[in-house]
């Protein structure tokens, strides 16, 4: 066998038994949502949903009927009972297979674990249940012009027995077609403290939807502003008043391992596709997997996507076993993102001239690692915070 042909066969393999012990029952996951991805995400398909930035929506609800969908819901709340980790593997296993559609799928319902951490009883039966049977879509609201989380123009205050909402989101996710949409608002002036959840469910009057942002990448998840300017009954509320900021930060760090899976298999996947051109494409009577600047760029690509791999992974069994490693968890997605956004780059440039062409796929890729890079929370921001955490005094 020559080195091209094992490197590949090593990659092919993951390279998981190198750096973490799955379960029986994970690699059972795994292996199903790659029989499903392998199955439905046409490359033709994915192209024109691309190009026309629409959400794939009869996918999602194959997906949801396969029990894709709220895997880390408990049972009674229409889930699996599974953890954050096996969520993370098929998010990755998506996302290796087609990066968009991958992102789209992971993103259906954003914000739920707000919902499933602060939310009480009725209102996680109702809402978990419906995102995981399909029956509905949910974003979170939160983000407006730049993005300090610190204090929100959009304000809520309290009015004949519920809340007035007043103000604007912007780059909010699948607005559009979400049957839930969670608003983070200001309801005092003390930041983050004084920040509230409140829950808007189907078409409601005085929120106003503006048209589609054209990006460049995560073209499959719409993302929109919003205005509002509405009444909510108190019973909208999920969990506390003023206590909107605290479950915010929580829910980053299911999101950061989140965002992780989807950029780790999104350099996995471009890893996948160029290995399989270096192996076809020749020059000068071989393969270009037998030229040395070739095979070292093979081999850099692989490193960087075992080591993003092994921070995932032991971040996420970390939330799952009930003692979070802050500093793993804010490592996860910007070793993630820079590792999709490294290898989507390399593998664009050994595909050469098709690799900057639509129908060779890897381009989008390529957009999509830098959409991921740039999704909630920059990296300055996540840098900013493990400094905090590695020069405290709790060092």
């Amino acid at each position: 066998m020559s080195a091209a042909s094992r490197l590949s066969e090593c990659i092919n393999d993951h390279g998981q038994s190198m750096d973490f012990n799955l379960s029986r029952e994970q690699t059972d996951i795994q292996k199903a949502a790659q029989e499903f991805a392998r199955g439905e995400f046409i490359p033709e398909l994915v192209l024109e949903y691309d190009r026309k930035q629409e959400f794939p929506l009869p996918v999602w609800k194959k997906a949801c009927e396969l029990g894709f969908a709220g895997l880390h819901y408990p049972e009674e709340y229409g889930g699996q009972g599974l953890g954050i980790l096996e969520n993370a593997l098929v998010a990755e296993t998506f996302c290796r297979q087609d990066s968009g559609m991958g992102c789209a799928l992971a993103l259906s319902d954003f914000g739920s674990e707000i919902i499933l951490q602060n939310g009480a009883e009725n209102q996680k039966k109702k809402i978990l249940k419906s995102l995981a049977a399909g029956k509905g879509l949910m974003t979170l609201a939160w983000m407006e012009e730049g993005y300090s989380h610190g204090s929100f123009s959009t304000a809520a205050k309290r009015r004949d027995g519920g809340f007035l909402i007043e103000g604007r989101k912007s780059y909010v996710p699948l607005a559009e077609l979400s049957r839930f949409v969670l608003v983070l608002c200001q309801t005092g002036d003390d930041g983050e403290k004084g920040q509230t959840a409140l829950l808007l469910e189907g078409e409601i009057k005085g929120r106003d939807v503006s048209a589609r942002r054209e990006k460049l990448g995560m073209r499959m998840v719409p993302m929109n502003d919003v205005s509002f300017s509405l009444q909510v009954p108190a019973e909208n509320l999920i969990g506390g008043e003023r206590e909107g900021g605290r479950a915010f930060d929580s829910f980053l760090n299911t999101l950061r391992i989140e965002c992780g899976a989807m950029g780790v298999g999104i350099a996995q996947g471009a890893l996948d596709k160029a290995i399989e051109y270096s192996k076809r494409r020749e020059q000068f009577g071989r393969p270009i997997a037998a030229f040395e600047v070739i095979r070292n760029r093979l081999s850099d690509m692989f490193v960087s996507v075992v080591m993003a791999r092994h921070i995932l992974y032991h971040a996420a069994l970390s939330m799952d076993q009930g003692k979070p490693e802050q500093r793993l968890i804010l490592m996860t997605k910007g070793a993630a993102c820079r590792a999709a956004l490294d290898v989507a780059n390399s593998a664009l440039q050994i595909h050469g001239g098709y690799g900057y062409m639509t129908e060779g796929q890897i381009e989008h890729f390529y957009r999509d690692a830098k959409a991921l890079d740039l999704f909630m929370e920059p990296g300055s921001r996540q840098r900013s915070l493990l400094a905090e955490e590695i020069t405290s005094w709790r060092s």
